[in-house]
Formats: structure tokens, sequence, C-alpha cells
């Protein structure tokens, strides 16, 4: 840790990435692992984003989880993250099968969760794995859309009440012009103490290259954990 580093990434190091899951939620997520991995339902997935590399649109449900659910460490991260900083709003790009969500969702179950799905079929195996959470919201809808949508319901910026989102999740596209993108057009609906995760930045040249634009912007506090970002507006 270098004197120069700020209270925010001080805090995240020392406190936040110490804190463990709980009894409850480790019993939860070793329930919800051991039903996916022997679920081996096929379904066809509609891939709005960047697309897989090697996968085709066909695939079970348990080969999902391997590739391209949050999981392990990075599942733990979305639970440490909601728990040590107990947002209030939390927003999700990209569902999948709901691993990610049931992290954000045992990590505060005051939270109120929005999470974002394009996939019609993931969406309906995701709503399966938190249905028994009162606190998730989930929406059918492009990233795009949703932004638009908000964009054109909301009269003021959501920065002026407590609609604002706090935490962002951002797991889908992978596109580094839209990452980009998605970052502007959230703006309007955050606050300047948001904390966003960016997921998968080494993916492809791309996301790289977006997140070395994050990071010189100067615009944000970064802590690069390799396979995710983390960032925040500077006050």
């Amino acid at each position: 840790m270098k004197s120069s580093d700020s209270e925010f990434i001080k805090d995240f190091f020392e406190n936040c990435l110490a804190i463990d899951l709980g009894e409850g939620a480790k019993l939860r997520l070793k329930s919800l692992f051991n039903k996916l991995r022997k679920d081996n339902r096929v379904i066809t997935i509609q891939d709005f984003g960047a697309g897989s590399k090697k996968l085709g649109n066909e695939r079970k449900i348990s080969t999902i989880l391997k590739t391209s659910s949050s999981k392990g460490k990075y599942g733990k991260l979305l639970y440490q993250m909601v728990k040590h900083y107990q947002f209030k709003n939390c927003l999700e790009f990209g569902t999948s099968l709901g691993v990610g969500t049931n992290y954000l969702a045992l990590g505060n179950s005051y939270a109120n969760i929005t999470t974002i799905e394009a996939c019609e079929s993931t969406r309906n195996i995701a709503l399966e794995n938190f249905a028994s959470f009162n606190n998730v919201k989930s929406e059918h809808s492009t990233f795009d859309e949703f932004l638009s949508s908000r964009a054109s319901a909301s009269k003021s910026s959501a920065r002026e009440n407590d609609d604002a989102y706090d935490f962002v999740f951002i797991d889908g596209h992978h596109d580094g012009d839209a990452l980009i993108n998605y970052l502007e057009k959230l703006k309007p609906l955050t606050n300047a103490n948001t904390i966003y995760v960016l997921d998968d930045i080494r993916w492809s040249d791309s996301m790289l290259k977006a997140w070395d634009k994050i990071v010189k912007s100067g615009e944000f506090e970064v802590i690069d954990l390799f396979r995710v970002g983390v960032v925040k507006m500077r006050d």
C-alpha cells in the first residue's frame, strides 16, 4: 500500500476485503452451486454483446455456470462490497444465471437490487435462482434499452433524490466502446459516491483499451484486480 493511496483504496483493501462470507450465505450458495452443477437442461442463448469466442448458442446450464457466472473470489467480492458499504440501490448489468445476484442479495437484505438481462431463456433460469429474495427486481432488457427508458422516464437527475444507484456491476457485452458509453449514460442515474465493478476488463483488446482510458482519464479512483476493475469518482 503506497502512502499516496486514498482513504477509499486503503479502506477497500484493509476492511472490505477482510469480510468473510456468513454461514447462512455459505449454505445458500453451496446449495445453489450443487443444483446448477447438476442442471443439464439446454437453453438457447441470445447474445446481445460481443459474444463468446468458443461457445455456441445452445448451452447446458451446468456449462454456463463454469464459464460465465460470477463465483469464487469474484462472487465473494460482490458480497463483501455490499456488506461493507451497505449500498441502498444496486444495479447489475448482466444477470446470467443469477449467481452474482445471489451474492449481492446475501450481502445486504435491505439493498434494492435491479438486475438486467436481455436473454429471455437465461433470465428465466435466474428467476428460479433468486425467487426467494424479496429485494431483487429483474428486468428483461438490453442495457441500452434500460438506460434509454430510465433517461426518458426521469425528468430530473437521480443524483438529486434517493433513486440513485450507489453500486453498479457491469458484467456483459464485453465491448470497450460500449463500456465507456454505459459509464457516461449512467452518470444521471448515479451519484458522486457510486462504486462501479467492471468485469472482464482484460477479456479483449477492446475491453483493455477501455480500461486504460478509464484509468488515464483521472476521473476515477481505480483498483485493478486483474479480471475486474473497481472505480469510484474522485472527490
